[in-house]
């Protein structure tokens, strides 16, 4: 993907290599980063869409800490959680998720009036419709020049790559391309304003591509997704590799604006990782998923990963995941609505003449076992369950027990 303004943000603060969020979904992501839980805790366990919502609307969360703190509050794009009334902002615009990328250039209007309302402290989030699907190939002009299938290839994490995957990972890199553009607008408006040497940035994604062993899995292709935090003068530009999540950014805002603590958060600041000095950190990650769409695709896991190794618990083994057949389908519908008609058959098809390693781990994921193993470092892409091999069995076992 080509995104020049991601790429000088990066270079401006720090790079998380492997940050994660605790569930690949996008209400529950939301919830999780806004409330520095867990989606188990804070109860937005599936899709607001279809009326999941917060356990208590009381729990505790970032714009409310941080209006007590004597900041202004402000969000532009979809909130995604429920009830809405949880999140007090004080200012509100472009309410919607906006998929069909309507007006693009009011992200950065919207922020530039927000920003330069006061001289009084902010915290704005700003959600974008990019790079959630539909994956449109350019919108006003956006990108210039856009990719095809031609010019990429399918994430190796998929196994497979047929030449209709290749153009919609080329539509969803032009998603990216895009959104890339208006971040730049973005933060060209925020420079304006003239506070950008005292704004805190921090760029997330909300979940891993919607694609095949990404979003709703508890896979690296689902719960992977970029951080970069700029704090001019506070955060050192480097990478970091250390084991991180999107429920760390909670107790990372706090402290970084001087806010009263929230009582057992599972998350951890990160200003230990500002500096370019070791830090003691966190051995174990943990995530997990629920279900997404009401009870369609409820298909319960827990997971937990080493610097490693990760385990995968299925709450349900040997039953169908009915979201592998839902993925399917909705790659399929996504490609029907770009012409493509050849796209229904090619990803059975494909699948079918994969590796036997990558047509084992499809079965995995269609009717998965109790445990799934990995070896991350001989097997970034997850393809060969090490559960029932003896020579892991202690390291299954600690997993198991943590």
């Amino acid at each position: 993907a080509r995104t020049p303004n991601l790429d000088r943000l990066a270079a401006e603060g720090v790079r998380f290599n492997r940050a994660f969020v605790p569930q690949a979904g996008c209400s529950q992501s939301r919830a999780s980063f806004l409330t520095g839980l867990y989606p188990h805790q804070h109860g937005q366990i599936g899709l607001a869409t279809w009326g999941f919502r917060l356990y208590r609307e009381d729990t505790p969360n970032l714009p409310r800490s941080l209006k007590a703190a004597g900041y202004r509050t402000g969000i532009i794009g979809k909130l995604h959680i429920n009830p809405e009334s949880a999140f007090p902002f004080d200012f509100h615009e472009i309410t919607g998720a906006n998929f069909n990328r309507k007006q693009l250039g009011d992200y950065a209007k919207n922020a530039a009036r927000f920003i330069s309302a006061s001289e009084t402290p902010f915290f704005l989030s700003v959600n974008f419709p990019d790079a959630h699907d539909p994956w449109l190939r350019q919108v006003d002009g956006l990108p210039k020049s856009p990719q095809t299938g031609a010019e990429v290839k399918a994430m190796p994490y998929m196994g497979i790559d047929p030449p209709a995957m290749r153009e919609m990972v080329a539509d969803y890199y032009n998603s990216l391309a895009r959104l890339d553009s208006l971040l730049g607008d973005l933060l060209a408006a925020l420079e304006k304003s003239g506070k950008a040497d005292n704004t805190l940035v921090i760029y997330i994604g909300d979940h891993g591509a919607d694609m095949l062993r990404g979003k709703r899995t508890c896979y690296e292709g689902g719960l992977l997704i970029p951080l970069i935090i700029r704090w001019p003068g506070q955060a050192q530009p480097q990478v970091r590799d250390e084991l991180v999540s999107t429920i760390d950014l909670m107790p990372t805002v706090l402290t970084a604006c001087g806010a009263a603590p929230v009582a057992n958060l599972p998350g951890l600041a990160l200003q230990p990782l500002f500096t370019t000095a070791p830090a003691e950190w966190r051995t174990h990650l943990f995530a997990e998923y629920h279900t997404h769409a009401a009870a369609s695709n409820y298909h319960p896991q827990r997971s937990v990963r080493t610097d490693r190794f990760k385990l995968i618990e299925n709450l349900l083994p040997d039953t169908l995941n009915p979201d592998y057949a839902d993925t399917l389908r909705k790659l399929e519908g996504d490609a029907k609505g770009r012409g493509e008609t050849a796209f229904k058959d090619s990803l059975p098809q494909a699948i079918a003449a994969a590796s036997p390693e990558v047509r084992a781990a499809y079965a995995v994921m269609e009717k998965p076992p109790r445990y799934e193993l990995y070896d991350l470092q001989n097997d970034p892409h997850e393809f060969h369950n090490l559960a029932a091999d003896p020579a892991r069995a202690a390291t299954l076992t600690e997993l198991q027990t943590q």
